[in-house]
């Protein structure tokens, strides 16, 4: 099954330089590593599994992988994925989520963009499964780490344990990294993210997750349709979430760069 995904994965971003999105890139990863894989459900009495991918080439990215937990496909619309990529704990990169498009095993987006700049980066992303009234959202386990630009991945993140107690602004507003975050639920206010200019400060989560909730797999279906390939500017700003420092972009992959395994 990992060989499968592997070559599915290569397969998405061979796609990926067929439809532009990549310049110069080359499928063999030299540095590469997986999360290990997460599982939960029964939801709507499917299985799932996720895990957060990391690779190093001529391209840095991160990639999110969700997966039903066995064999066979669930309905068009049941998946949703989206990927982040941080450089040390600050948010660098960021997809709005991406949903299958038919019948499918798994499906696995990446960032997009070259990355942050050299330094040590992480994988950890988000999936959705349908539960009959809306979706269900679940972290992925954290990547290894990778090392940009000497190309060594390190030793596996820690798994799910209990979030901090995240400080708090004078507006009572909690911030930090997003990295340490065990869920979608006990995230920070203000979630430590680099601008487009390499400036470290915070966007809102607000802002950062502020995107069409679809209720139903038809919904996803279109939205995805949709929305596929557009970009969303938010604001950075200081610890206090006053002063704006920069911008933020959220990518939404477009469908030439999803994988859905089948």
């Amino acid at each position: 099954m990992a060989s499968v995904r592997r070559a599915h994965t290569r397969a998405g971003l061979v796609g990926l330089l067929a439809a532009g999105v990549l310049a110069a890139f080359t499928p063999q990863a030299a540095a590469d590593a997986h999360s290990p894989w997460g599982y939960y459900g029964p939801v709507k009495g499917i299985k799932y599994k996720n895990r957060a991918t990391i690779a190093d080439s001529s391209r840095l990215y991160a990639s999110t992988t969700a997966a039903k937990n066995g064999s066979g496909n669930v309905p068009s619309g049941y998946l949703g994925a989206l990927a982040r990529l941080y450089k040390g704990n600050t948010l660098c990169a960021s997809n709005g989520y991406s949903y299958t498009s038919g019948p499918a095993n798994s499906l696995s987006v990446p960032t997009l963009g070259k990355g942050c700049g050299k330094g040590t980066y992480h994988s950890y992303g988000v999936t959705k499964a349908y539960t009959g009234n809306g979706y269900k959202a679940v972290y992925t386990l954290k990547s290894p780490s990778v090392s940009h630009r000497s190309l060594s991945a390190g030793a596996a993140a820690p798994g799910r344990g209990a979030a901090p107690a995240w400080p708090k602004n004078a507006k009572g507003e909690t911030y930090g990294s997003g990295l340490e975050a065990t869920s979608p639920r006990n995230a920070p206010d203000l979630i430590r993210a680099w601008t487009t200019e390499g400036k470290a400060g915070y966007v809102k989560r607000a802002e950062l997750e502020d995107e069409p909730a679809p209720v139903s797999p038809r919904e996803a279906v279109a939205l995805q349709k949709r929305l596929a390939g557009e970009d969303r500017r938010i604001a950075v700003y200081d610890a206090e979430g006053s002063k704006v420092l920069g911008d933020f972009v959220v990518r939404r992959a477009p469908a030439s760069a999803l994988t859905q395994g089948r």
